[in-house]
């Protein structure tokens, strides 16, 4: 396979594209993210393929660099194909590429989880180890519009709150992970590939009803885009609100952060002249930020209400407990937060 090796080798439509998802990359991560060392993650797939590609020809001309990371989760028979498919790219455009076989099945197993979950760790691991042995500054994935749609469905179905509501984030500071093809159409990316001649593996699991995340992309995002065409285009601006709310909480929330008392042993006091003239919006999302301050271990929606209806209710010396050891009491002077010694 001939693939082209720059930007100026496209027609100007694919230019366009790449130019488009280069200049939302930069505005998510706030920087000029393809001249940095770059891990992306590739399955062989249209998505992570097109991704591979664009990201390597933005790379070379803004002085970046770009490594590869594939996992073979030995789950299909045709897996060791997307192996070699994803080497034979990586070779024709000049990119490290890192491979690893990982036995998913057996992983759920031992660890008791979903064979969602157990990949979904392994990958992350697996990632992680990448991104430490070619010291890059980004984990870049291949996740489009498409995956944003079926996301926010997701999350809708599961009961989530507002601005989480909006689905997966472009950009994640603390796993230093960028989707620079979030508001991107599969479409143009297929159509991508197309023009240059590229082929793609097709993962026939992707059709199978026996994933929750296949069933709402195979029945119930087609139903939605029937009626209304322009579902993806409307899913895009409510992740842009959901952001520009998320902004507006971050700010709030860091005020509030300030205002915290630190005690003895790793607690802390979120006094009563600050939480008595929070609202309850903000109240709830200060717990929330607090838990995570603890340590892992993330609070559910019910527990951070339940805090709150009894902090409102002036419930003085009431206990909730949250994963990981963690505790918030009430107390007459605010809200003591601490996590316990054995975690």
């Amino acid at each position: 396979m001939k693939l082209p090796l720059s930007i100026q080798e496209l027609n100007s439509e694919h230019a366009r594209l790449c130019l488009d998802i280069e200049k939302f990359g930069n505005l998510k991560s706030g920087t000029n993210f393809a001249s940095q060392k770059l891990l992306i993650a590739v399955s062989g797939g249209i998505d992570s393929t097109a991704l591979l590609i664009i990201s390597t020809l933005l790379a070379r001309k803004s002085g970046g660099r770009v490594f590869c990371a594939h996992m073979d989760h030995n789950l299909r028979e045709e897996s060791c194909q997307d192996r070699e498919f994803v080497e034979k790219l990586c070779s024709n455009l000049d990119v490290p590429c890192v491979c690893k076989s990982e036995d998913v099945s057996d992983y759920a197993v031992n660890k008791s989880v979903g064979l969602e979950e157990a990949g979904r760790i392994l990958r992350y691991n697996f990632f992680n180890e990448c991104m430490k042995k070619f010291d890059t500054s980004f984990l870049v994935l291949a996740h489009h519009l498409g995956d944003l749609c079926e996301d926010v469905v997701m999350r809708l179905i599961r009961g989530a709150g507002w601005p989480a509501l909006g689905g997966m984030d472009a950009y994640d500071p603390g796993r230093k992970l960028l989707r620079p093809l979030l508001t991107t159409n599969k479409l143009q990316l297929e159509d991508f590939l197309k023009s240059i001649d590229c082929p793609w593996q097709d993962d026939k699991s992707n059709f199978s009803d026996k994933w929750t995340r296949n069933r709402i992309r195979n029945h119930i995002i087609p139903l939605l885009h029937n009626e209304n065409p322009s579902f993806g285009t409307s899913i895009a601006r409510l992740k842009s609100q959901a952001d520009q709310d998320q902004n507006y909480w971050n700010c709030e929330i860091a005020k509030s952060l300030k205002k915290l008392e630190q005690l003895d042993g790793g607690e802390w006091l979120a006094p009563c002249s600050l939480l008595n003239k929070s609202h309850p919006a903000l109240r709830c999302r200060l717990f929330k930020k607090i838990i995570e301050m603890l340590g892992k271990g993330h609070a559910l929606a019910d527990s951070i209400t339940l805090l709150e209806n009894a902090y409102s209710a002036r419930k003085t010396g009431a206990v909730f407990q949250f994963p990981a050891g963690k505790t918030a009491t009430i107390t007459r002077k605010g809200i003591v937060f601490k996590i316990s010694q054995r975690y």
